[in-house]
């Protein structure tokens, strides 16, 4: 009988991208769903729309009230805002992502989770709630990118992550490689170093997945 992964997309990715298909060629049954993280998803979101809607109102009661003058302090006004308000877009992006994978594992029988980019943050956010401690494949994992958006603690894995492995490419020009030696470092997790992309386009074969992915 195949195991079944819970596949966590990347960021512009999706549930039936490449990498999807490729642990189904690899013999595994696949479940994932479709993320709120993709642009699409977060120009439709009704708390962005709103945002969006509340910056064109200030624009205009600026030019209202001021004219040219008051659209020039209404711009100076959004600019200096907007640095707080993009990291609150993210971790609410973040947060919904999340919810979507703890919708998963509760409907579905869960054998092991593999998180690309994007989708690494999100799986590591499923260990530190104690929602997942099963086998683990991180690929590329951008958490602290996401962390650094979103202005919250990088994330860490037990000591004890022994279910863990991390596979990163050393031509990985989206997120750092030491990122992925910071995380498993001084826990008893993995770390497979690839001569790859951040895609991982030549390595994340089937071949290579049934290899990663070996039952503990």
């Amino acid at each position: 009988m195949s195991r079944t992964v819970l596949y966590v997309h990347g960021l512009e990715s999706g549930p039936r991208g490449k990498k999807a298909l490729t642990l189904e060629a690899a013999g595994f049954r696949v479940v994932s769903a479709q993320m709120p993280c993709n642009r699409a998803a977060v120009l439709k979101d009704p708390v962005v729309v709103s945002l969006f809607v509340a910056a064109l109102a200030v624009l205009a009661l600026g030019v209202w009230q001021r004219g040219s003058s008051g659209f020039v302090i209404a711009v100076v006004f959004l600019f200096v805002i907007q640095r707080f308000v993009r990291p609150a877009v993210m971790r609410r992006i973040f947060r919904r992502s999340v919810a979507v994978q703890l919708e998963l594992l509760a409907r579905e029988a869960i054998d092991v989770v593999v998180g690309s980019s994007f989708g690494g943050a999100v799986a590591l956010e499923l260990i530190n709630r104690g929602a997942w401690k099963g086998q683990t494949l991180l690929l590329c994992p951008a958490h602290r990118l996401v962390a650094a958006r979103g202005w919250t603690p990088s994330p860490t894995l037990p000591a004890d992550a022994r279910q863990v492995t991390v596979v990163h490419g050393r031509q990985d020009e989206t997120v750092p490689l030491e990122h992925s030696r910071s995380l498993v470092r001084g826990t008893a997790a993995t770390l497979i170093e690839v001569d790859d992309d951040h895609r991982l386009t030549n390595t994340a074969t089937a071949e290579h997945f049934a290899a990663w992915i070996q039952p503990h």
